[in-house]
């Protein structure tokens, strides 16, 4: 894609980080963030030291570090500056990297550097090559480790129902995010020809419709 609309793309996200009252502020947001909190220290263990979470403000640590959990190393990636500022500013002890994923992720992988726990809620289905996303994220779990992904079910909205045809594209009714459409079959195979093993779980709102527990 042009470089066009990548910076077109960071000044979308940038001007809704902005907000602090955004769509992403919302109770459905903070009662999926309680899911995924419990999700994750359910399944935590103690040699697990270090954390990622693509794409993100930091909304979902003023949840999940509630637990006190300051025993993990916390990254964040994020191609939002505005973003990785309001996490700086809450949250001193957590890493920041605003930078392409791709471009992270490639430099951590040469290093061999490995996450714990990698969590992305909302971001995954934004990656044009879904498939290499999925591959890229694998190389950076750690052998005993594990990665939650949460989707949302596009072709569940209301406003698709009448389209219900999978790809690459922006919601009906208008938005900037470009993201995959796709139905659950398509997912779960996506994430065996990655390589990884998985638990689904069936989200309460189409919203963040389905989410993988995913391990080596």
């Amino acid at each position: 894609m042009s470089n066009d609309w990548e910076r077109n793309k960071i000044i979308f996200y940038d001007n809704i980080y902005k907000n602090p009252n955004n769509h992403w502020r919302k109770d459905l947001n903070f009662k999926f963030d309680n899911l995924f909190t419990q999700i994750i220290l359910g399944n935590l263990k103690k040699n697990h030291k270090k954390m990622l979470e693509v794409g993100t403000d930091g909304r979902f640590f003023e949840t999940f570090l509630k637990n006190k959990n300051y025993n993990l190393k916390i990254s964040v990636v994020d191609i939002s500056p505005k973003a990785i500022e309001i996490i700086n500013k809450k949250f001193k002890h957590i890493n920041t990297f605003c930078e392409d994923f791709f471009e992270f992720a490639n430099k951590k992988i040469t290093k061999n550097e490995k996450f714990d726990i990698i969590y992305s809620n909302g971001t995954h289905e934004h990656f044009k090559d879904i498939g290499r996303s999925l591959k890229v994220t694998k190389q950076l779990l750690s052998e005993k480790g594990f990665f939650l992904m949460a989707v949302p079910n596009n072709l569940g909205y209301d406003i698709n129902k009448n389209h219900q045809v999978e790809g690459f594209r922006e919601l009906n009714g208008g938005s900037r995010q470009t993201e995959w459409h796709l139905f659950l079959e398509s997912w779960k195979k996506l994430i065996i020809n990655s390589g990884f093993k998985f638990t689904f779980f069936r989200g309460f709102d189409e919203r963040i419709g389905f989410i993988f527990f995913m391990y080596l």
